[in-house]
């Protein structure tokens, strides 16, 4: 499928669910009988006007008679079909239910030869045998969003931030640990079923936490200023304190790229700016743009934010296409620019994140980013262990967005940061 295909090409869309419910202490799975004699998970079209989520639900009570509601995001499968000669873009995307009542099913359309919930392991051998094989993930993705929930992760771990007491941390991560790695092992199934032209980093073990050094703070800094009001007088300063702190580089806006560049001159310290900032609503080819002239104008790294609504709806395609046309970009010159791939975590639920740092690193990125400080949160411990894990041995981690302490900032280097980009630098110093 080519870029202009992406955005050009029709589309047909379909959404439903993998229904689960508790009876007798055990979990089971709604499974349906299709027309073509396979096993699979009740799911139709998108009506006119319709959310994702709507028609999910709309297409599993009209199939199968249950009532559900919907608990996480089990994953999405795109192909081509052709429809009176016309190459047609198919989307189809699961959500994990709950069934709201204890109901049995009853197959209510036609394309339906039978409902019925099954025993969740005898569920997996029925779909092994006789489902789709675009759909194999989808009891291991799951598996791990229901541990993930029945854990309350997203309350006792995602929601802490990174100036929380170590203490607390360290109680929620060694809950959290297991089930964390297990969704990043399942998002990683799942876009080996979904994208297999993706080269995904390989799995690599990494301990979390990990020791901090004392003047590691100073050298993973990059000290940011990207308030769109800031002048060319506010960045000649923030660079001016770079050089005398002695800090690694400065981040700012495109158009202050080459002030950064000659206030910096002969100090080492080096320029980094942002692409398709702060909403990564921009084309592939208007980031490609955006990144050769930031290039031209001597930046020395490129953060760009990805097309965050693409990532948030499970299109991984059109995330990787963005991503990968600035890492092309900065390929053009020698030696290359690096790229770090701005997720903004707080707008994603956490199989997202973990999806996102591994496209994005697919895609050739040599940093995954978690916020442009825009949104509703910034750097959290629990954001940037998921990113950690997806990308070890193969990327780097760039935590940023309200790093206001040391503390904070020690937290974030100890779960897998390797860079921090923050705009109170001069604060974080002075705790020193």
């Amino acid at each position: 499928m080519g870029a202009d295909d992406v955005v050009t090409m029709r589309v047909e869309r379909a959404a439903g669910g993998v229904v689960v419910r508790q009876r007798n202490g055990a979990r089971e799975v709604l499974l349906i009988d299709d027309q073509y004699g396979k096993v699979s998970f009740p799911k139709g079209h998108l009506e006119p006007g319709e959310s994702w989520e709507q028609a999910a639900l709309r297409e599993v009570q009209e199939e199968t008679g249950v009532i559900a509601r919907i608990a996480g995001d089990i994953g999405r499968v795109e192909y081509l079909i052709e429809r009176g000669g016309e190459r047609v873009r198919k989307q189809v995307r699961l959500f994990l239910m709950v069934a709201e009542d204890g109901s049995e099913p009853v197959h209510q359309a036609e394309e339906v030869n039978g409902a019925y919930f099954l025993p969740w392991d005898e569920a997996k051998r029925r779909h092994d045998e006789r489902g789709y094989e675009n759909w194999r993930f989808a009891f291991a993705k799951a598996d791990a969003l229901l541990a993930w929930r029945d854990g309350r992760f997203e309350e006792a771990w995602r929601a802490l931030g990174p100036d929380a007491p170590w203490e607390q941390v360290m109680g929620a991560w060694r809950d959290a640990e297991a089930v964390t790695r297990k969704l990043v092992d399942a998002c990683r199934e799942e876009l080996a079923v979904t994208c297999p032209e993706l080269h995904l980093p390989d799995a690599k073990s990494l301990v979390l936490p990990r020791e901090v050094a004392e003047d590691a703070v100073r050298s993973a800094m990059e000290s940011t200023l990207l308030k769109p009001e800031a002048s060319e007088i506010d960045v000649q300063n923030l660079c001016l304190e770079a050089v005398h702190h002695h800090l690694p580089m400065v981040c700012v806006s495109p158009r202050h790229v080459a002030v950064a560049k000659r206030a910096v001159a002969g100090s080492g310290v080096r320029v980094c700016t942002v692409i398709g900032f702060p909403h990564g609503t921009q084309t592939a080819n208007a980031m490609r743009q955006e990144a050769l002239e930031a290039i031209a104008a001597g930046a020395d790294e490129i953060d760009m934010v990805g097309p965050i609504g693409a990532l948030a709806e499970g299109d991984v395609w059109t995330y990787a296409q963005a991503v990968r046309a600035v890492v092309e970009a900065s390929r053009l010159r020698f030696p290359p620019v690096p790229v770090k791939v701005i997720l903004e975590t707080s707008a994603l639920q956490p199989d997202a994140v973990a999806k996102g740092a591994l496209v994005s690193v697919a895609a050739g990125a040599d940093f995954v980013k978690t916020s442009t400080g825009y949104h509703k949160a910034g750097a959290r411990p629990a954001d940037v262990a998921l990113m950690a894990i997806a990308v070890a041995g193969s990327a780097r981690v760039k935590a940023s967005g309200g790093i206001r302490t040391r503390a904070a900032a020690r937290n974030l280097l100890r779960f897998g940061a390797d860079r921090l980009g923050t705009s109170s630098a001069l604060k974080l110093l002075d705790e020193d």
